[in-house]
């Protein structure tokens, strides 16, 4: 039996040369083994299946706009037609995201779509709130997307506001407005 000491030590530790022959076995099959994985890898695309030339009305069109939206997962989208006389958009999307880190990658992954479709005479994507956790818009020139949390998107409610006007809107029309009460002071 072994006890502790100089001898126990020498047991457990391997001398340098012993597994030499394993050691080297065992690195060539592993060399082996990765070059096959890497051959039957295949290059990840994170585009794939969106097509990137730029749309006719704009940087998208809006029904492909929308294909890319619920490719992506977002629920409850509503597209509203802003009046031309407004020379704002085209359309507004509000949609709502499942989560915040959702909004910020979707948000992120658009704006990436819309660089690589814009022409040069196109204004490049602006992305609005990256950091906040309850609303993201993105300005794509013909349309202007809103990504909500559903507690914020309740709370705006910006469909209501801008398919119905401001005159059927009760916040818009609250006879104690804040923004009034300070103009008038």
């Amino acid at each position: 039996m072994l006890t502790p000491g100089k001898g126990f030590r020498q047991c457990l530790c391997r001398k340098p040369n012993q597994n030499a022959g394993l050691q080297s076995e065992f690195l060539n099959s592993h060399r082996k083994f990765s070059e096959e994985r890497v051959e039957n890898v295949e290059e990840f695309d994170e585009f794939r299946g969106i097509p990137l030339q730029r749309g006719i009305t704009g940087i998208f069109d809006i029904e492909e706009f929308i294909v890319i939206l619920n490719q992506q997962k977002l629920v409850n989208i509503v597209v509203i037609a802003v009046p031309s006389q407004l020379n704002y958009v085209d359309y507004m999307v509000i949609t709502t995201g499942k989560s915040p880190r959702q909004m910020t990658a979707i948000a992120e992954f658009l704006r990436k779509v819309a660089k690589k479709r814009c022409l040069s005479s196109d204004p490049l994507p602006v992305v609005e709130g990256k950091n906040n956790k309850d609303w993201i818009a993105l300005d794509l020139g013909n349309i202007a997307l809103h990504i909500f949390s559903s507690q914020t998107r309740k709370m705006y409610d910006l469909e209501t506001l801008w398919a119905c006007g401001a005159e059927f809107d009760d916040l818009s029309n609250d006879k104690d407005d804040n923004l009034t009460t300070i103009m008038k002071g």
